[in-house]
Parts: C-alpha cells; structure tokens; sequence
C-alpha cells in the first residue's frame, strides 16, 4: 500500500496536508508540529505528545500507472532535441487506453518521432487520425511561450473516474498502518492516524463519502483515526472514524 514516505519531497507533502488538515478542524490541539520518520510527526501539546501517522486512501494500479506515464513528455522532448533542425515547440498530448500496455520506450520515442515529422505544423491539432502514434488519442504542436518556458514544453494527461471509496479499502489501509503501532510507539504511546482522501489527486481518486463514514465502524488500536476529506482549494472536512 502507498505510503508518503522518507525523500524530502514526499515529506514537503505530508508536511503540507498535515497543516491543511489542522486549518480545518479543531480536533488538532495546538502545539508544536515536529516532522520525523516512524511515525510521520510529533505534536507537542500541553497535555503531552501525540504521534501522527499518515497515509492516502486511493487505488493502487491507477496511481502507479499515472507516475509511469507522467515521465513520457520530458523523456521524449529530450529523445526530439537530439534530432536534426529540431525546432523549440510546445507539445500537448492525452494518453489513450492503449498507452496502460504500451512499453515506456515506444511512447516516448513515439512521440518524439511524430512531434518531428508535423513540427512545422505549428497551432495545429492532430485528433484521430491514422497517423497518431500508439497510446496517444491527441498530439498538439504549438508555437512556444518563451517567456515562460524558453526550451518548449511538453506535457501530457490522462482521463481518469473517480469511484466511490468502498469500506474495504479503508480498512484494509486501517489495517496496514495498525500493524505498525508498536513501532510508532517508540516514539510516544500517543497515536493518530490521518487518512487523506485528496479529492483533487487525479489518477486513483476515490470519494469516502461522509454519510458512509457515519454509518461505517472499523477496528483499530490508534487513539483515533481521522479522515481528512481535502478539497482541492485545500480546505476539507476532517472526520473522526468510529470504532468497532
């Protein structure tokens, strides 16, 4: 299961949800916010230290696909500016279905190749057509904002659903970090457990939606275990789970 982790960006990120979510509610005490690994952070409060694990609720597969596929465009802008009388463009590009079975290198070399081939066909977009490469149901080639990006830019998205959040897929992310209790408390006995479902995340987004949570009941051995529903503005909800 995902976990934000140990790098320095994932900890930014952690960091950043973790200030959302005491903006939103007042479940949070006030104290020093103290970043660390095992659990994620230490909260020094008048009444003693908590412990604050935290983890995201989405689907696997769609998310790790996602960061596969979020590598493309700079792989394959580097591959085209190795090709001759490459001109400085900007690339927008949607994946299609066949891209989940594509090989990384035939997308990107793919889209290098075809960026190549309709460079001068600048401001135009190329929609199904025979000619698109595999993986790719858009390619458009546009002039470049300079300014902003003076070696080109190239990106490329994804259509991606959002499902409804199903009680197993809270428990099981219960589960997961439960078993890990007696090594967090190492730290201090004090434990929460934060669960962000970002509903602005993307590929793998699911929506716990809050009548379910009411009704729901999971077993855990945290002090309490919070669902911090983030908008994406970065405002949210954050609801105390109940326990069996």
């Amino acid at each position: 299961m995902s976990t934000l982790g140990t790098n320095p960006k994932k900890k930014r990120v952690e960091t950043h949800y973790m200030e959302e979510a005491r903006r939103a509610s007042s479940v949070f005490p006030r104290g020093e916010l103290v970043p660390q690994e095992k659990p994620d952070f230490l909260l020094h409060t008048e009444g003693g230290t908590i412990g604050i694990e935290i983890t995201e609720l989405c689907r696997e597969e769609p998310r790790a696909e996602a960061g596969r596929l979020s590598k493309v465009p700079d792989k394959a802008k580097a591959i085209y500016n190795r090709m001759p009388n490459a001109q400085t463009v900007d690339v927008s590009a949607v994946f299609s279905v066949q891209a989940k079975s594509a090989r990384f290198n035939d997308l990107t070399t793919s889209l290098a190749e075809f960026v190549y081939r309709n460079r001068k066909n600048r401001g135009s977009s190329v929609t199904r057509t025979r000619d698109l490469p595999n993986g790719y149901c858009y390619v458009a080639i546009h002039e470049p904002l300079r300014r902003k990006y003076p070696t080109g830019h190239w990106h490329a998205m994804r259509a991606f659903d959002v499902v409804l959040a199903p009680k197993e897929l809270l428990e099981s992310r219960i589960e997961e970090k439960n078993q890990r209790l007696p090594e967090y408390r190492l730290s201090t006995p004090r434990m929460w457990l934060l669960i962000v479902n970002d509903r602005f995340l993307g590929p793998g987004e699911v929506y716990a939606r809050p009548e379910h949570l009411a009704e729901w009941k999971f077993a855990f051995d945290f002090e309490k275990v919070l669902l911090f529903s983030r908008e994406p503005s970065g405002g949210g909800e954050v609801i105390e789970l109940r326990r069996t």
